[in-house]
């Protein structure tokens, strides 16, 4: 084990003899870490905190500080930190508010400097969240998706898989998944580009294609549109795409982009 002797390490923290601590680093007493990860200088874990194996937190990383909610009362409640994902400078993620409830950041995921992921937060794994990217509370992000620098995302946002914002983009409805999303916070086509880097087939990238269609082009009310896609789609990813169409939602599903005027909510076309 290598913990640097400037280190505060709380003697009921799990330590894997395989982790590397440095220096100035504080760790808790309810803190687990697991073997080959690595922390920079003045890394802090709190809380009820478990960051998995392989990964590295460079200076200035917090997890698991209190959630930043009036609510909370000092219950206990957790943080998860998936394999292998790295957190760049000054990331700050927080555990839980509700008592025995958790945030988890999946694995293999890399947020840069400044990122911050609120209190229950559910991030999939290979998420890249850049350079001050913010999701408030129980945002909830799809694996692969592609969170540009700056970003704000409302609580109780989904963001789907695959899914590319915009920098500088606000996010106050549900993206779905494999949508490339404006400045606006509204869809403005697929995510052509990270379909084919995911390696999905023609086969797929063509269903999720005509899904778009019918859904963002093809001039139905949205509720119409996503029953006409529970008869149309044909692959793993399309079905992927209309389960998360057909899951309930707290803020809605973000509507098109439209040139040169402001998009209607699908739901609000609907009605």
């Amino acid at each position: 084990m290598s913990i640097h002797p400037t280190a505060i390490v709380d003697s009921h923290a799990e330590i894997d003899p395989a982790a590397e601590i440095g220096p100035y680093c504080v760790i808790d007493a309810n803190v687990r870490v697991d073997a080959g990860t690595r922390l920079y200088h003045n890394v802090y874990l709190t809380g009820w905190t478990h960051v998995g194996p392989q990964c590295t937190l460079h200076p200035g990383v917090i997890v698991g500080h209190e959630p930043q909610d009036v609510k909370y009362r000092n219950e206990r409640t957790f943080c998860r930190i998936g394999k292998g994902t790295i957190l760049r400078e000054y990331v700050t993620v927080h555990r839980g508010t509700m008592p025995e409830s958790e945030t988890v950041v999946g694995e293999s995921c890399f947020l840069l400097c400044g990122a911050h992921v609120a209190h229950n937060c559910i991030v999939g794994n290979s998420v890249t969240m850049v350079n001050g990217a913010k999701l408030a509370g129980h945002v909830e992000v799809g694996n692969r998706a592609m969170i540009s620098g700056d970003v704000v995302i409302h609580q109780f946002c989904r963001i789907g898989e695959l899914v590319m914002l915009q920098g500088n983009a606000g996010i106050s409805m549900d993206i779905p998944p494999f949508m490339l999303a404006a400045l606006d916070g509204r869809v403005a086509g697929l995510n052509r580009v990270g379909l084919r880097r995911a390696g999905l087939s023609r086969e797929e990238i063509a269903d999720i294609r005509d899904a778009y269609r019918t859904l963002y082009r093809g001039g139905l009310p949205f509720r119409q549109a996503v029953e006409a896609l529970a008869t149309q789609v044909r692959t793993d990813p399309g079905r992927r795409l209309l389960s998360f169409l057909q899951a309930n939602s707290r803020r809605g599903i973000a509507g098109r982009r439209r040139a040169g005027r402001p998009s209607a909510s699908p739901d609000v076309d609907a009605d």
